[in-house]
């Protein structure tokens, strides 16, 4: 796929979407997504700390019950925020070095990773400030990385990448970020599906928020989204690319 920056193993396919650049309407409410924002990230601690503590063998199992509750009140909380924070920040764009944001957040799940053998490449070029809303962007890389180690349960490879690029179609410059895994793939029929709101594949596991508030952040951005993926054995994966214009 020409749009993508990766060079990543992971097998191209006809698979594929774009979403222009079309921010979404403005909307009340940016008290309560400021709020939301703050809240999101003790939440996004909570759920690393539910995972962690869920792999300990010596856990009893009322105590597995007793946390499979909790995990569910915690998955009710951030359904409540995530639609929160989709309102319209009233802030305007910060300064963001995007590679360090990115960094932050790979090192944050890195004992997730490690515990699921998920290796971790990056490479980010020069020139990786951008005009943003930093928590946003936050946001949408954590709900990528995640949803890359919920495709690789067996282990697997995450690459990330930042560089300067254009967009072609109308000669705009910003950064292209991608994110590549060795999972499972996207099934044709569900790649349509992905950035509904609520629609998941994860069963109780999963709330369907987390695809569809990256295309809204992008969105948000004036960028553009691209995604391939494949299912095929021995070549599976999936890559999601974004580009963020310059302001």
């Amino acid at each position: 796929m020409g749009e993508t920056s990766t060079r990543s193993p992971v097998a191209a396919s006809n698979q594929r979407q774009r979403l222009e650049n079309r921010p979404p309407p403005a909307e009340n409410g940016n008290g309560i997504s400021s709020l939301a924002h703050e809240i999101n990230n003790p939440l996004q601690s909570l759920h690393q700390l539910h995972y962690l503590i869920e792999k300990e063998e010596t856990l009893a199992e009322k105590g597995r019950q007793y946390l499979a509750l909790a995990r569910d009140e915690v998955q009710r909380i951030s359904q409540i925020l995530h639609a929160a924070m989709e309102l319209r920040d009233s802030g305007n764009p910060e300064e963001t070095d995007v590679p360090e944001l990115v960094q932050s957040v790979l090192k944050f799940y890195k004992s997730r990773l490690d515990s699921q053998d998920i290796s971790v490449s990056t490479r980010y070029r020069d020139g990786g400030h951008l005009s943003a809303h930093p928590h946003q962007l936050r946001q949408m890389c954590v709900n990528l990385v995640l949803n890359a180690a919920d495709a690789m349960p067996d282990g697997g490879k995450i690459y990330a990448r930042i560089a300067p690029s254009h967009e072609w179609k109308d000669q705009r410059r910003g950064l292209r970020l991608t994110f590549a895994d060795t999972g499972s793939g996207i099934p044709a029929n569900n790649l349509t599906r992905i950035w509904d709101p609520f629609f998941t594949t994860k069963g109780p596991a999963g709330n369907g928020i987390g695809l569809s508030l990256v295309k809204n952040t992008v969105q948000k951005h004036h960028g553009v989204l691209l995604v391939r993926s494949s299912t095929r054995a021995g070549h599976s994966g999936t890559v999601f690319s974004i580009f963020l214009p310059c302001a």
